[in-house]
């Protein structure tokens, strides 16, 4: 008998020593734009932010232009990037997700997932004939990759648009070697595929301090880690669940919330998009609020601003005092408005 009742106190006392740390999401500044122009281009995927100069990536241009360029007073002033597999031209181009390699470089990374090459594009030089700079094809064991991070011309660190072995991947050039970081946030699923798709995530790299972060879609919680794969921190705002599959499909269902849903990285702070609702809700053409955790690259969350509408994707500019995105335009969903925030 007394034997079961130290038993039972033991296991309540490993209950209690696993009780979940929750980081309280405290509301620092309510937010409005500053400045905002409506324009025709409204599925803009990323962005990068050099000397007075906005530059964005879209997904659905008119035109078939690719890089639309805005200068410090938000007016369009440039666009070009045409689809085709010529030196200036693209298929599907992303920007890196790190904070640029060294203080003074003028070149943006770009990749591209269907050409399967990286190109750098020289802000100084544009619409010039040295604007492009090729660099190398990306190796068979990047290919379907999203989220790319250059840590060094050695590493890369990303995830790939695949069912995939782990959180993220460590790529060396060197070795053309890849090792997968595993799930560890606690949740075991046995389908693989559920396992992916309940640990869908982004990443944003500070490639000076070598370390990165991973938000989470649909998981209320962001974790550091080192270069090597080694986690640094939890950080999480709620409880941590699985995400119920849907019944319909196989997958997660819709009337799950949404988190983390984009990152921009600058050298002293990573910036987080916060959705905290079901994307069905964010889809019914209605305003919503989401937030921008700003965090140091030591893992402590600096500020939480709350936005009174859902905007996507982040941009930062190098000073850390301007932020600017884009969202639609409710009354008329033919146009956007790109948006600047003062933060």
């Amino acid at each position: 008998m007394e034997k079961t009742i130290y038993i039972f106190f033991l296991f309540l006392l490993l209950a209690c020593g696993k009780e979940e740390k929750i980081t309280p999401l405290n509301i620092t500044q309510n937010i409005q734009p500053s400045r905002k122009i409506q324009i025709q281009e409204k599925c803009f995927s990323n962005g990068v932010y050099r000397d007075s100069v906005l530059f964005f990536i879209a997904e659905c241009s008119p035109e078939d232009r690719y890089i639309y360029m805005f200068n410090d007073s938000l007016q369009e002033i440039f666009r070009y990037g045409e689809k085709g597999r010529l030196f200036n031209e693209f298929n599907m181009p992303f920007f890196y997700r790190n904070c640029k390699l060294h203080e003074e470089d003028s070149l943006i990374q770009i990749y591209d997932l269907n050409l399967l090459h990286e190109k750098y594009l020289n802000w100084q030089l544009v619409n010039t004939a040295y604007d492009f700079i090729n660099g190398r094809y990306l190796p068979s064991k990047l290919y379907f990759s999203e989220n790319l991070n250059q840590i060094d011309s050695n590493t890369i660190i990303g995830d790939t648009i695949e069912v995939n072995d782990g959180i993220f991947f460590i790529y060396n050039y060197d070795t053309d070697s890849i090792y997968w970081v595993n799930y560890n946030t606690g949740l075991y699923l046995k389908n693989p595929e559920i396992e992916f798709a309940v640990h869908k995530n982004i990443t944003c790299a500070n490639s000076q301090k070598k370390v990165l972060y991973v938000g989470y879609r649909f998981l209320d919680l962001i974790q550091l880690y080192d270069i090597n794969g080694t986690l640094l921190k939890n950080i999480q705002f709620s409880k941590l669940k699985k995400p119920y599959q849907s019944k319909q499909y196989t997958g997660i269902s819709y009337d799950n919330p949404i988190y983390i849903i984009d990152m921009y990285a600058t050298p002293e702070y990573c910036y987080l998009l916060r959705v905290n609702m079901p994307i069905e809700q964010l889809n019914d053409n209605q305003d919503h609020p989401c937030q921008i955790l700003i965090m140091d690259w030591e893992g402590n969350l600096k500020n939480v601003l709350q936005i009174p509408f859902f905007i996507t994707p982040l941009v930062v500019n190098e000073d850390n005092t301007k932020l600017f995105s884009i969202y639609p335009n409710t009354s008329d969903p033919e146009y956007a408005y790109l948006v600047e925030f003062d933060i």
